[in-house]
């Protein structure tokens, strides 16, 4: 009978752990249930973060991608059905990472890794003049395609896949560009996703980050890949209401990043 109580105890403790875990939980909540959903989110390379149990700006953005790209009403709140989508996820993560672990080579990123490492490869990508097509951290087609190009170009295997020559010369700064089709002298401000009034994605449907710039589609067509004086390489990805004729906005990935940037007149060199 002790034992028989004992266990009742234990599942009415578990049931009430899940009933938490599963209560939804938004901006400016705080406690164990938002550390266990950051947790998730950094595990899954949707938050670059520390899991401190506050529901900020950060873990918001974080929820929301998460959402959209896995087919979820983006309200930026987890619900029970986010909450499972986030667990089954992880198990995909976990089974993974195991995969990582035994590999022999130095591979750094591969078909189907998503995270701030596929970012930065997509980033370095285009900085190369090999465009991903956007830089969300999900390695696709296009980060694979892209690669791919890079890779060719450079003379080396061309796999698709990340290993120690690939990110050798990948790492290596590149200035700007000696191929491009024109040049534009551009009135330059800077704006972000954390700005008062902002959308957290772009006109094309992209999280809005640092690679994105927004323009007039009349000036520079959207998807164009350019280079920004003072910026570097990004493409034309966003549009905004007094973004028309010579005036270019330039993503940053914080609020201070863009308040700091303020006004500027720049070469904008076009590359596709």
């Amino acid at each position: 009978m002790r034992k028989l109580r004992i266990v009742t105890v234990l599942l009415t403790f578990l049931m009430a752990c899940t009933s938490v875990v599963l209560a939804d939980v938004g901006r400016g909540d705080r406690g164990s249930e938002v550390t266990y959903v950051q947790r998730l989110m950094i595990t899954q390379g949707y938050l670059v973060d520390t899991a401190d149990g506050v529901f900020g700006n950060n873990t918001e953005y974080a929820v929301r991608m998460f959402q959209k790209q896995n087919g979820l009403s983006a309200t930026g709140k987890v619900d029970s059905n986010t909450l499972a989508a986030m667990k089954e996820n992880n198990k995909k993560f976990a089974v993974a990472q195991q995969s990582r672990n035994v590999r022999n080579s130095v591979e750094v990123s591969r078909f189907g890794d998503r995270g701030r490492s596929v970012s930065d490869l997509q980033a370095r990508l285009a900085h190369s003049g090999f465009s991903p097509g956007s830089i969300d951290g999900i390695f696709g087609n296009g980060t694979a395609d892209a690669l791919k190009r890079f890779q060719k170009a450079n003379g080396l295997p061309v796999t698709g896949e990340v290993d120690s020559k690939t990110m050798a010369l990948l790492a290596k700064e590149r200035g700007v560009p000696t191929e491009y089709k024109k040049t534009l002298t551009m009135n330059a401000t800077a704006y972000s996703a954390y700005d008062a009034g902002n959308s957290h994605y772009t006109a094309r449907g992209n999280l809005l980050k640092r690679g994105y710039v927004s323009v007039d589609p009349n000036v520079i067509p959207l998807g164009t890949a350019v280079y920004v004086e003072g910026y570097g390489y990004a493409v034309a990805d966003d549009t905004g209401g007094d973004i028309i004729g010579n005036r270019i906005d330039l993503a940053m990935d914080s609020h201070g990043e863009a308040i700091d940037f303020g006004r500027q007149t720049v070469k904008v060199y076009i590359l596709e």
